[in-house]
C-alpha cells in the first residue's frame, strides 16, 4: 500500500471521529443547558407567607405616603409663613 494513501486514510478516520465526538459533546451540552420543567408544589405555608408579605408591603406603602403628605404640608406652611417675625426683638 502506498504510504500517502495510508496517511490519507488515517487523517480521514481522525476527522470522522472528531466530528462524531464534537457532535456528541454538542448534543450533550444542548440537552444539559435546556431548562428542565419543574413541578410546582403549592405549599399553603408559602401562600400564607406571601400574603403576609404583601400585607406588610401595603402597610409600609401607606405609612410612607402619610410621611410624604406630612412633609408636603410642613413645606407648604413654611413657604406661606410671613417674612417678619411674630414677636419684635
Amino acid at each position: 500500500m502506498d504510504p500517502d494513501v495510508a496517511n490519507f486514510a488515517v487523517v480521514a478516520l481522525v476527522i470522522v471521529l472528531m466530528v462524531g465526538a464534537l457532535a456528541a459533546i454538542t448534543i450533550g451540552l444542548v440537552r444539559g443547558v435546556k431548562p428542565k420543567p419543574r413541578k410546582e408544589v403549592a405549599n399553603p405555608l408559602y401562600e400564607q407567607r406571601l400574603d403576609q408579605l404583601q400585607q406588610s408591603v401595603d402597610a409600609i406603602a401607606v405609612e410612607v405616603e402619610r410621611i410624604a403628605e406630612a412633609q408636603r404640608f410642613s413645606a407648604k406652611l413654611l413657604a406661606e409663613r410671613p417674612e417678619t417675625p411674630a414677636l419684635p426683638r
